[in-house]
């Protein structure tokens, strides 16, 4: 839901303070500079295994405890 607000704060920033606007070109600016801080605070995760499924197929995840967090 936050993700979504400063996106659209961005957007609106950008359209209005490019229009002239010097509060929604700083809101803008803002907006982006949370989305950027929130971006490099998320940890990126590890892909371990990637294929395409098609229709019909069947899969199972399976996990053991402990090894979800490193």
């Amino acid at each position: 839901m936050l993700a979504a607000l400063l996106r659209r704060l961005t957007a609106s920033g950008l359209r209005r303070g490019l229009s002239g606007s010097t509060p929604w070109l700083l809101v803008a600016v803002a907006a982006t500079g949370v989305r950027v801080l929130r971006r490099l605070a998320i940890p990126e995760q590890e892909v371990l295994y990637r294929t395409a499924v098609k229709p019909g197929d069947v899969f199972e995840i399976v996990t053991k405890a402990g090894m979800s967090k490193r």
